[in-house]
């Protein structure tokens, strides 16, 4: 057991709270970063490459026949590998936070594309059609993959989700709360859903841990945002498939822990390590424990942690994901150490053997070549922060940049946070912003609103591959945000009346001419 601080480059400050982690044969990829990156990932995921204790992010490509998959943030994601075919895992993704706050209910299929013979990893997404009782978007929530009767299916539950429609004003907006206590069985295969009411569930809660073994989950901790208390549960949720229409049984089990928001990593066949989390608002919780799945019964003991560093210590709220090969990467924010700059610096603490760490290390190291692919900043673009569901529990806690969206951003902005409600069809909890790359060394964020930007201009801005100008900054060259047309106030051509056939207007001859004529 180890633990060790990494040393950050600059794209890292894309790794913010709510990020996951999916390990390929040895490979580690980060799902669910903060903001939109560059054109050429346009996914929102990244190889990890980590080697000699420096942290850096890679580009990655995908299949041709890969779906869109948004960065979506704290989505619920379980690891299956199937028994016939144990050389292609693959992760299960369902809901999560977009960039705009929308919550998902979509289910993603993630590989390896195995069509590609060059060195680099390609991955492969596949979006699920689901259908019946389809669980609505949501966040917080854990998904397992387990097996009955020879058949697999998916077990999802908890989570949080906004207000319904009918019952949002513009004072509770921003409200989530826990989602109804339903157990839901979604066919890997069909995508199919039902859904379950569990009589020994009776509140809906988030953030818990679920570790699945055969037909059972076991569910652990969790939060109650509506009582803001975090029970020492432990459920078993036993599944049969057996028959037209699949059971779910739960049993309340003692000895349960009180824990929301932490990292499970396993590290043997039926052997797992809890780390991280909360145990109160206030108070993270500090110790591990070892879960134990043998002969149908589960055993939860008391583990020695790491030796914490003392920033991890100090710092108030941490986060992170689990790296596989019993390894997890954790996240501190940067505002607790004095000496760095970073929004967040990390740590990887490794709860493996010598063996396996010397393991874990080299599998890192036989990465690509940095040089051999591009890194990333932080999107010069389209931005939406997605930390801004407006509740206060520390499971969400990524508000240092919150008060960004309430800038003067122009002569005009009239931005007010007490008053504001969306306007564009992406906006949920925050008003959409858009990078002006000039006013100074690093450019400065504007209000699309204020600019006056149609839904369909902010869309076209953040898909062109040039840079954006509010219309206080005149340029040369790039994108300008359009200047108002001056209405130009036209006179109505009038139609020409049609005339009669004009009559020849004889002239009368003089008398004296007459008289001549005939004299």
């Amino acid at each position: 057991m180890s633990l060790q601080m990494v040393s950050d480059s600059s794209n890292t400050g894309l790794i913010r709270p709510g990020f996951s982690l999916l390990n390929f044969h040895g490979e580690i990829f980060l799902f669910g970063q903060k903001g939109w990156p560059k054109r050429s990932c346009c996914t929102g995921v990244f190889l990890l490459h980590l080697k000699d204790h420096i942290l850096k992010l890679k580009a990655v490509s995908f299949s041709s026949d890969s779906c869109y998959l948004p960065p979506l943030r704290c989505p619920a994601i379980t690891h299956y590998s199937d028994p016939s075919e144990t050389k292609s895992p693959f992760y299960l993704i369902h809901g999560g936070r977009a960039p705009n706050n929308e919550l998902h209910n979509l289910l993603y299929l993630m590989m390896v594309d195995s069509n590609v013979g060059n060195k680099r990893t390609s991955l492969r997404c596949i979006e699920k059609n689901l259908k019946g009782d389809v669980p609505q978007g949501r966040y917080g929530h854990t998904i397992s993959v387990i097996q009955s009767k020879g058949q697999t299916t998916c077990v999802l539950f908890g989570g949080r989700c906004y207000r319904p429609p009918g019952q949002r004003t513009t004072e509770n907006w921003n409200s989530v709360e826990d989602c109804f206590p339903q157990v839901f069985l979604i066919d890997i295969n069909t995508g199919h859903c039902t859904s379950h009411m569990l009589p020994e569930i009776e509140d809906g809660f988030s953030f818990h841990v679920s570790i699945a073994k055969n037909d059972t989950v076991y569910i652990l901790g969790g939060h109650s945002i509506e009582t803001n208390h975090r029970p020492t549960r432990l459920l078993s949720l036993n599944v049969n498939l057996l028959g037209n229409y699949p059971s779910v049984n739960c049993a309340i089990l003692q000895g349960g822990i009180s824990v929301s928001s932490a990292i499970v990593t396993q590290t043997g066949k039926d052997e797992f390590i809890i780390v991280g989390g909360y145990e109160s608002d206030s108070q993270k919780r500090m110790i591990c424990n070892t879960i134990i799945l043998e002969n149908d019964n589960i055993q939860i003991l008391e583990k020695e942690p790491p030796a914490w560093a003392n920033d991890i210590k100090a710092s108030k709220t941490w986060f992170g994901s689990d790296m596989g090969n019993s390894t997890v990467l954790i996240g501190i924010p940067g505002e607790n150490k004095q000496d760095t700059a970073e929004a967040n610096y990390f740590y990887v603490a490794n709860f493996g053997h010598l063996e396996e760490e010397s393991q874990v290390s080299a599998s890192q190291e036989s990465f690509t070549d940095p040089e051999e692919c591009s890194t990333f900043e932080d999107s010069e673009e389209f931005h939406f922060e997605v930390q801004a569901d407006g509740s206060d529990d520390v499971e969400n806690l990524d508000n240092g940049d919150e008060e960004g969206y309430w800038i003067k951003c122009s002569a005009t902005c009239n931005m007010n946070i007490n008053i504001w409600v969306p306007y564009y069809s992406t906006e949920l909890n925050k008003p959409a912003m858009i990078f002006c790359s000039n006013g100074g060394d690093n450019g400065h964020w504007v209000h699309a609103q204020c600019m006056d930007l149609s839904e369909s201009q902010l869309i076209q801005f953040s898909q062109e591959n040039t840079k954006y100008f509010c219309n206080e900054h005149h340029i040369d060259r790039g994108i300008q945000t359009p200047q108002k047309k001056k209405q130009i106030k036209r006179t109505p051509i009038k139609s020409p009346r049609k005339k009669s056939p004009a009559i020849l207007k004889r002239t009368p001859m003089k008398k004296s001419f007459l008289k001549r004529l005939f004299d």
